[in-house]
């Protein structure tokens, strides 16, 4: 990690605090934080989770000749990538965890059970 991107993170950790303390509004932050991102973007076609993401099978195809519908087509696509990243990040339990949780779950029942009985 830079310098410059060490930054930027201590001032996005500062601007979390005081929003999450209630020392500014939500309206503020999303401004201050736009404005503490703004290095990092260079503004050409970045595709961000802010921008709507369009489903694949929702556009319509390009008609030749039709450049709006080409573009339309490209930042669909750019879109269903974004997804497919957003998805792929979102954290999910391991098999292993879930196995061990239900074991555990099941000796908690069978051993309640067992008391229960005696």
């Amino acid at each position: 990690m830079t310098e410059r991107e060490a930054a930027i993170n201590r001032d996005l950790r500062a601007l979390d605090d005081a929003h999450r303390l209630g020392r500014i509004s939500r309206a503020e932050y999303r401004n201050r934080r736009r404005r503490v991102l703004q290095p990092l973007s260079d503004g050409g076609g970045v595709v961000t989770a802010r921008k709507a993401l369009v489903p694949p099978g929702s556009v319509r195809a390009p008609r030749s000749g039709d450049p709006a519908a080409a573009s339309a087509n490209d930042s669909a696509a750019d879109a269903g990538r974004a997804l497919a990243s957003l998805v792929s990040m979102r954290p999910t339990f391991s098999r292993k965890v879930l196995l061990v949780l239900t074991a555990a779950a099941i000796l908690v029942v069978v051993a309640g059970w067992l008391v229960l009985r005696h």
